[in-house]
């Protein structure tokens, strides 16, 4: 998908290959997640491309739940201290 006319975009590339897409403006929000396996690396591994409009408020709860899982996950990303010093 290219960039839709008068629309903000931000690509956020994944770990495992794939992409998450975003595009606003005043009007509008789109999440699209994208995933591409060339055919060569493995012919049975399907690539797809999504899209969804969100409301103002489904985009909040969405990243309500992303914000809480990432606190439950986060300590194991953080430098560890020494308590002693």
């Amino acid at each position: 998908m290219s960039t839709p006319k008068n629309m903000r975009a931000q690509n956020f590339p994944l770990k495992n290959g794939g992409a998450v897409h975003t595009y606003t403006n005043d009007e509008l929000i789109l999440l699209q997640i994208r995933h591409s396996t060339p055919t060569e690396d493995d012919v049975l591994q399907p690539s797809y491309k999504v899209a969804v409009s969100l409301t103002p408020a489904e985009a909040l709860a969405i990243a309500g739940e992303l914000v809480t899982a990432v606190s439950h996950q986060i300590k194991e990303y953080l430098p560890k201290t020494d308590p002693n010093s």
